[in-house]
């Protein structure tokens, strides 16, 4: 029986081991194979993307008629952005879509539209950089079809496993890419996020651009420049010029950028250092409801791609939970096959062997001889009587 004990131990011991091994290295394939498949950009991938604020207009009819209250302020503003995959995108790649509305927010609905536009990128869905085929491009002009726009860096979706660096992003407004810096890491809704922040330096929109509605001509007067009489009527070109201050939060694993802030200022000069005529000036950020609804999205990205288990604000991530239950498998193995086996010599002895006032202990074996049998039991019982 103690036999069989210990081979069926010895059975389970190995058994242990094996399976602790085989979760142990399940664990080290798992981030180095598997995840790296599952980093890629969703084909069902959308967003909708709504930032508020306040900021300063340009009222262009009173402007032209020299009234000097032409700069309205304290004007609530908000933009939206719908981002969505369209086709073509493949395995590979993904043809992002950004449907853009800018209005004032004080007028009644459908009205007050200040700009709008449709871009259009295919990028590569693990990196998030744009890729040569299909070119780019933007439409401005409903009414107009949409003009190629090549581009080479981030813009809608920062890579997976995004690090503390500098990244190159595109600017789609100045036409142009500017390094974005790693600013900290913080968090948003209870998520880690890091932070990345950029200045644009005034851009010539005419330059960059080529729209004639960016170089406008006109006399001094209209521009409020004139020293006198003599040179009202001198005609004088102003470029129109953009800057920002651009602020980012990005979840690492998935890169889905979750909130943004933008301070932007647009201006007519006839050099980026003349701030002539203001046309705009706004500081806008996602709405509490863009970013709880970004958050959780990014949240559910990141726990797709590492495997991971969320409850609250703690993330398990199933190549350590593997790991863990591995080790304690291994060990627990370990343990039981080495441990040693019971025996009969482990087993306490019979203490009443020991015990003189046990008459069993006194009965002698009996022999084959009958003589000394019977001499053997006279003289026990004998011995009996006199303890009694």
């Amino acid at each position: 029986m103690p036999a069989r004990t210990l081979s069926s131990a010895r059975i389970v011991a190995s058994l242990m081991v094996g399976l602790g091994v085989f979760l142990l290295a399940l664990a080290v394939l798992l981030p180095l194979y598997t995840l790296p498949k599952l980093q890629k950009l969703p084909l069902a991938f959308e967003a909708v993307q709504v930032m508020e604020g306040e900021g300063m207009l340009l009222n262009t009819g009173k402007f032209l008629a020299g009234d000097d209250d032409a700069l309205e302020e304290s004007v609530p503003l908000r933009t939206q952005r719908f981002v969505t995959v369209e086709d073509p995108s493949d395995d590979r790649n993904a043809t992002l879509q950004g449907g853009f509305t800018f209005m004032r927010a004080d007028t009644s609905p459908g009205r007050g539209l200040l700009g709008a536009h449709i871009d259009r990128v295919t990028i590569d869905r693990e990196t998030a950089v744009p890729v040569n085929e299909p070119i780019a491009s933007l439409q401005t002009d409903r009414e107009a079809p949409a003009a190629q726009l090549p581009r080479d860096d981030l813009q809608y979706q920062f890579p997976y496993g995004t690090e503390k660096r500098s990244y190159p992003f595109y600017d789609l407004t100045a036409r142009s890419s500017f390094d974005i810096d790693f600013v900290e890491e913080t968090t948003v809704d209870g998520m880690t996020v890091y932070r990345f922040r950029h200045t644009i330096e005034p851009v010539d929109l005419f330059r960059a651009t080529r729209d004639q509605t960016n170089r406008i001509g006109m006399p001094k007067s209209a521009w409020g420049i004139a020293d006198g009489a003599a040179d009202a009527d001198e005609i004088v070109f102003m470029s129109r010029h953009y800057t920002v201050e651009r602020d980012l939060w990005v979840e690492p694993a998935s890169g889905m950028i979750v909130d943004s802030r933008e301070r932007v200022k647009q201006f007519f000069g006839m050099n980026p250092t003349d701030e002539a005529v203001t046309v705009l000036s706004y500081d806008l950020r996602f709405t509490n409801d863009t970013i709880s609804a970004l958050a959780s999205q990014a949240q559910a990205e990141r726990d797709r791609v590492q495997f991971a288990v969320s409850a609250g604000p703690v993330t398990i991530s199933a190549a350590w939970l593997l790991a863990i239950a591995g080790l304690i498998t291994l060990v627990g193995g370990i343990v039981l096959g080495t441990r040693k086996p019971r025996t009969d010599n482990d087993s306490p002895s019979d203490d009443s062997s020991d015990d003189p006032s046990d008459d069993s202990s006194s009965v002698t074996e009996l022999s084959d001889d009958p003589a000394v049998n019977l001499y053997t039991q006279t003289y026990a019982n004998s011995d009996s009587g006199s303890r009694g």
